[in-house]
């Protein structure tokens, strides 16, 4: 799970975010040349040992920038989870200091192969908020994604928050699988609705990034 590929600036706030282009490439060659491939987290509980889903939380424009060529070099695909109702603005929720992709870089992204999910209309706590308007955040992303081409989207719940009843109503709105952000592997027992995730933060070096993936794959 990655959120910002790129350099963090003087007043950059949750600097943790941040993972630096030279540090994600480190990342992406090890994984090729340790055999993995990528896969959709839709398919992540029926994965092989060298199958891998990369995501990313948000839609910053600098996955475009720079998460997105290193990718295409490797030859790995990815998913971005794009909060539809802010494209082409910023990250308001953190303050608004990062760009968002707009709806053309993102449709240009899916054309280059990278799965395109939602992260609700405004980066909604869908805990937090009436029922109501839990249920628009999900289906007026549904509907943009569909509208923009992507034919069946994945969710992914902002913050990571979650529970019984949401992810009831994300499986009715339609959503194939829904990622959370709780550690570890996936398989065949896991929750289609809340799949695991590893984070991987501007402290990842490569030694621990090695470390994580080892060990979510002996999961734990």
């Amino acid at each position: 799970m990655y959120h910002k590929v790129a350099a963090a600036g003087p007043g950059a706030k949750i600097r943790s975010h941040y993972v630096h282009p030279s540090a994600f490439r480190r990342q992406i060659r090890l994984l090729k040349s340790l055999g993995y491939q990528s896969v959709s987290p839709a398919d992540a509980c029926q994965k092989t040992a060298r199958d891998i889903a990369i995501t990313f939380d948000d839609g910053y424009a600098n996955f475009q920038a720079y998460a997105l060529p290193c990718l295409l070099e490797s030859g790995f695909g990815a998913t971005v989870f794009a909060v539809t109702g802010l494209l082409g603005g910023t990250d308001e929720w953190d303050g608004g200091q990062e760009p968002l992709m707009t709806r053309d870089q993102l449709v240009d992204c899916g054309r280059q192969g990278i799965e395109i999910g939602s992260h609700t209309v405004n980066h909604a706590d869908l805990t937090a908020v009436p029922p109501e308007i839990a249920r628009r955040e999900l289906q007026e992303s549904r509907d943009f994604l569909i509208e923009c081409g992507f034919s069946n989207p994945g969710f992914c719940y902002p913050y990571g928050r979650q529970d019984d009843s949401i992810r009831e109503v994300v499986r009715e709105v339609g959503y194939p699988y829904a990622c959370g952000t709780r550690r570890g592997a996936n398989d065949s027992t896991t929750n289609m609705f809340d799949l695991h995730r590893v984070n991987i933060r501007s402290d990842t070096s490569l030694p621990v990034f090695l470390f994580k993936l080892l060990r979510a794959r002996r999961g734990r």
